[in-house]
């Protein structure tokens, strides 16, 4: 076993992955050996950060085929029920998962898992290597003092939230009991293992069991409430959005912001971009009614298609690291991916959101509660009320001066040296315990 070798496995959209780098880098820094696990195609980006990477399966392509369905296909499943990302994609892979985990963790000192990195979660335990469970946002928690919307029954959700904390509780009671028949799998296998049984609920308190429970997002989403997991700690968010695009694409971008008065900014984020056509088709249209100059964050097939639309009031563009365009704009709209979410309270502009699936609903209702934002379901995406939207944004001094304030709060987070510091603290309390890790 290496004392310095920390394993952070985590799955999902870039969202999910630039804070363990982030995290990573701040780890690095501190004389420790990171080490990130995820899927194939993060490769190139784990790398370019100059860390090392250990795939974990399944691979998106075996999903697809597997499945027989495209990226957007995939996408427009997971808007109509957000489960199937647990049944479909995740649990039918678990094993696979597991073996491949099984490889990074076992020199490993230290393992961080996101939410839904289960097989790399009963790697470290089946190895006996410390475990930090780690969320980047309020909505697994099923807080009954905070409850999030539940983006696959939302009206429910406010319904009995009306209700107060009784109703709220046995609502929340009921979505457990539903997601216990989605991590039987996970049951099933900690037998196949060896593992001792658990009354704790692998999606939800389950993650943390093992140290100490990290939220890697900002207070100003949620406080810690009373039912909380024991020890839970909100670090803050840990900021990492990649490297800036060389060459000619950010030069014209940069000369397109610098060409005239701020203009707005369109993404969906990594995942939703996929199957944001008619998004992108009716935010243009309201564009051109505003009159207002925009840049489009989209996906390499978009940007092929609607290049012709290029001129000196918009800009497509493809990737780009949301810190370096957001605070240079006038209105962030997104689809409040945490990963986005967190880049545009950072940058002290107003919001205006269109959630898209899982817990973006939630994401967007906290920002919406924050007073820097507006939120537009994407069934209403509509012309008219895209511009009526940004109307009122534009005539709201209180929530630009609320945007600001967000982001002020935001700039005092010390995500990496709080969560490097939690990291220390395992491993002294690990060697303590058995001194023949040292």
């Amino acid at each position: 076993m290496s004392k310095n070798k920390i394993v952070l496995a985590t799955f999902g959209t870039h969202g999910d992955l630039h804070p363990f780098i982030a995290i990573a880098l701040g780890l690095r820094e501190r004389g420790f050996d990171p080490v990130i696990a995820t899927l194939s195609h993060f490769r190139d980006n784990v790398e370019a950060a100059g860390l090392r990477f250990h795939a974990l399966r399944p691979s998106q392509e075996q999903i697809e085929s597997d499945l027989g369905m495209s990226q957007p296909q995939m996408l427009r499943a997971v808007q109509r029920e957000p489960q199937i990302i647990l049944t479909r994609f995740i649990l039918p892979y678990l094993r696979q998962t597991y073996e491949d985990a099984l490889a990074a963790v076992t020199d490993a000192s230290l393992v961080f898992t996101s939410t839904i990195a289960f097989g790399a979660k009963l790697a470290a335990e089946k190895l006996g290597v410390p475990n930090l469970g780690v969320v980047l946002q309020p909505y697994t928690l099923l807080s009954a003092y905070d409850p999030p919307l539940l983006s696959n029954a939302p009206f429910a959700s406010r319904l009995f939230y009306r209700g107060g904390r009784v109703t709220t509780r046995t609502f929340l009671g009921l979505a457990r009991t539903v997601a216990s028949v989605w991590a039987r799998p996970i049951h099933r296998f900690r037998r196949e293992l060896g593992l001792p049984s658990t009354r704790l609920h692998p999606f939800f308190e389950g993650q943390f069991e093992g140290g100490t429970p990290i939220g890697l997002y900002s207070r100003v989403l949620g406080d810690i409430q009373p039912d909380f997991p024991d020890g839970f700690v909100i670090a803050g968010f840990a900021f990492y959005d990649g490297l800036s695009p060389a060459g000619a694409a950010t030069s014209e971008m940069d000369a397109f912001i610098g060409a005239g008065p701020p203009p707005l900014v369109f993404t969906q984020g990594t995942s939703a971009v996929h199957d944001s056509a008619h998004f992108t088709a009716v935010s243009i249209e309201a564009v051109r009614v505003l009159g207002e100059r925009a840049i489009f964050v989209l996906d390499d097939e978009q940007r092929s298609a609607l290049r012709d639309r290029m001129s000196s009031e918009i800009f497509i563009a493809g990737y780009v690291p949301y810190s370096s365009v957001f605070s240079r704009c006038k209105v962030i709209i997104h689809h409040a991916g945490i990963g986005t979410t967190a880049q545009a309270l950072r940058s002290g502009r107003p919001q205006l959101i269109a959630p898209y699936f899982a817990d973006q609903p939630d994401n967007a209702a906290r920002v919406q509660r924050l007073g820097v934002a507006r939120v537009v379901s994407p069934k209403a995406w509509t012309t008219p009320r895209v511009v009526q939207a940004l109307r009122q944004i534009a005539g709201d001094s209180t929530m630009s001066a609320r945007a600001i304030s967000v982001s002020r709060e935001l700039d005092q987070e010390t995500a990496t040296d709080t969560v490097s510091r939690i990291a220390a603290e395992t491993l002294a309390d690990a060697t303590a315990r058995d001194p023949s890790r040292h």
